[in-house]
């Protein structure tokens, strides 16, 4: 498994999030607005209307976000690599490419990055204050 293509980050957010095609593809980023919020780890906010947030990750070869908690249930999707997650009650599972979990409100989960690395797309809802910090970190308001 190699370095994650550029190309899938963008053919995701626009596939999903937007569902139809961007104007300009050529012109279009995709590693664009992503800022490092623990080693290795790289985020944006692709959207959020304050009842529903998106946040995409990058995250590099072997590393790991410390186990955590939100008040909102949150949908973790691999778009794509590896991701091993643990969650607390159901322990730890691999994720490969297209594969999710939901993780319940309130429940400790925690993740590592498989040996390529990896892209997961994170959906909370509701968002919570702790969604709503990280969304201003990054740059976005909800």
């Amino acid at each position: 498994m190699g370095q994650i293509p550029h190309g899938a980050l963008m053919a995701w957010s626009v596939g999903v999030i937007t569902r139809s095609p961007p104007a300009a593809l050529a012109v279009y980023d995709p590693m664009d607005g992503f800022i490092e919020v623990l080693p290795g780890v790289r985020s944006r906010v692709s959207y959020c209307d304050g009842r529903v947030i998106v946040v995409e990750t990058l995250l590099d070869p072997g590393a790991e976000v410390p186990r955590h908690s939100h008040e909102s249930t949150q949908v973790t999707v691999v778009l794509d690599g590896e991701l091993d997650l643990w969650i607390e009650g159901a322990g730890w599972s691999r994720l490969a490419r297209g594969q999710y979990r939901v993780i319940p409100p309130s429940t400790p989960h925690s993740a590592r990055a498989g040996g390529g690395g990896a892209l997961v797309l994170d959906v909370n809802s509701p968002v919570t204050e702790d969604r709503r910090r990280l969304a201003e970190k990054l740059g976005a308001t909800c």
